[in-house]
């Protein structure tokens, strides 16, 4: 039954974390000072009438019958305070429920000692936990304006008249230190200082653990991301393996199918007399055997481009690159997007990693494939401007705005679907555009496209020398 009861004060609709813990404590000490308030008063209107009347009413300042009066009105108001600030926590109201509690508590200590001074109340041990639940439950503020309070309380409730007999100011300064109530005033503070202490080192240590918690939070949601990326790097790499693997054995394929193309040679050459049959089966093997040699190509380019582990820096024709790459890049793109390629006659040199070079533009061209879902054009062109040279991929797709723009070289940021893009193309590309002493600019709009280009400094054919670079 008595957990039954706990989870039934802990169980309210409080968001603040301290407060729904407080909850269950104040619920219990409202209930209780609920029901001992009047308990109490009817004890000692029934059993105790005369000490009453005789040991306190009659020494009130304002009388007898209206210290009576301020006497039950008080003990009514705080009575049903208690109740009402239960009833706000079962609301969800913690802190409105704790503050009036704690104002009627400190109104109704200032009517008791005003009508019967300091000296004849007994109270102070209430004034006492009203000091401390205010600073534990409502916060440093609530702690200091509950003490000024009291201090209030406790000034006005000496006698003035034993002050006022004396002009001579040592005199008169002496007289109100004799009747202000310093011992209470000072162990108020005394508590006050350590309750604030305490709150703020409790505060402090609650600050220091909410944000290590959210920074583990983030620690265990970032390495669950990584899990994710580093099992799909291995998927990728499985994947690269078996494409290679494949490729290869294309290939092979490919050299038998080459092998039995070239078989045609064996019909007459056209100085002779061919039949119309013979002539078409000559033209259907010449299309076999070119379409073999440009599977063929489209393999060992794919076998070239996944071999390399190391970074090689070399002077290479850009142009040629690219014209050797563009069965790949053909094929990396979809059957609805068209390709252009406005390379130049002239040979223009770079010294880059040539493998490096191929991934770049590969990836590229892959990103510029998924911003036309629906087709469009992929424009790839050269040209030089000074002493660099700027290559730009061109799509006509839905283009991005400056928002995603802006984040786009972000290592991990993505804007496709889960399972489509690792968010690691263009910050790979713009890694190795940099360490190649170049940059890269990207221009794009929502609707217009985007294109992206890679300037990275020419080099002369004469420099040759290639620099071997390991990469982790």
């Amino acid at each position: 039954m008595f957990s039954r009861i706990r989870s039934w004060l802990i169980d309210t609709p409080i968001d603040d974390p301290v407060d729904h813990r407080n909850a269950g404590f104040m619920q219990l000490l409202l209930v209780f000072e609920g029901l001992r308030i009047p308990a109490t008063k009817i004890y000692l209107s029934s059993l105790q009438w005369a000490y009453m009347q005789e040991h306190f009413y009659a020494k009130a300042r304002v009388g007898a019958p209206v210290a009576i009066a301020i006497d039950m009105a008080t003990d009514l108001a705080m009575t049903l305070s208690a109740w009402l600030g239960f009833y706000l926590i079962r609301r969800g109201r913690f802190r409105p429920a704790v503050s009036q509690y704690v104002a009627t508590m400190l109104c109704s200590g200032a009517l008791a000692y005003a009508a019967f001074g300091y000296h004849a109340t007994d109270g102070n041990l209430t004034l006492i936990m009203i000091l401390a639940l205010s600073g534990m439950m409502l916060g440093r503020k609530a702690l200091w304006i509950t003490y000024t309070a009291e201090v209030a309380i406790l000034i006005m409730s000496i006698d003035p008249l034993k002050v006022q007999n004396s002009l001579h100011l040592p005199s008169l300064l002496l007289g109100i230190y004799n009747v202000l109530p310093m011992r209470a005033i000072t162990s108020y503070l005394l508590i006050a200082i350590i309750v604030d202490r305490s709150i703020n080192a409790l505060r402090q240590s609650l600050t220091e653990s909410e944000k290590r918690r959210q920074q583990l939070s983030q620690e265990i949601a970032e390495r669950e991301r990584t899990q994710e990326q580093l099992l799909h790097a291995q998927k990728m790499d499985a994947v690269g393996k078996l494409a290679s693997g494949v490729a290869h054995d294309v290939n092979n394929v490919f050299d038998i199918i080459l092998g039995f193309a070239t078989e045609r040679d064996r019909i007459p050459s056209d100085d002779q007399p061919v039949d119309d049959n013979l002539q078409a089966i000559a033209d259907a093997l010449e299309g076999i055997e070119l379409a073999a040699r440009r599977g063929t190509a489209v393999c060992h380019k794919l076998l070239n481009f996944s071999r390399s582990d190391l970074t090689y820096m070399e002077v290479f024709d850009v142009v040629a690159a690219l014209g050797d790459l563009r069965p790949l890049i053909q094929q990396s793109l979809s059957s609805s997007c068209r390709l252009q390629m406005q390379l130049p006659r002239d040979a223009w040199h770079i010294r880059f990693d040539r493998s490096q070079f191929e991934l770049a533009i590969i990836n590229l061209v892959t990103n510029a494939r998924d911003a036309m879902p629906d087709g469009g054009e992929c424009t790839l062109t050269v040209q030089a401007r000074g002493g660099e040279l700027a290559l730009s991929v061109r799509d006509t797709g839905t283009g991005m705005s400056e928002a995603i723009k802006a984040r786009i070289f972000e290592p991990f940021f993505t804007t496709k679907p889960a399972g489509r893009g690792t968010g690691l193309g263009l910050s790979v590309v713009h890694e190795l555009v940099m360490r190649a002493g170049g940059r890269t600019m990207v221009d794009s709009a929502p609707g217009k496209g985007t294109s992206v280009q890679l300037i990275v400094p020419m080099a002369t054919p004469a420099a040759q020398t290639s620099i071997e670079i390991a990469t982790a």
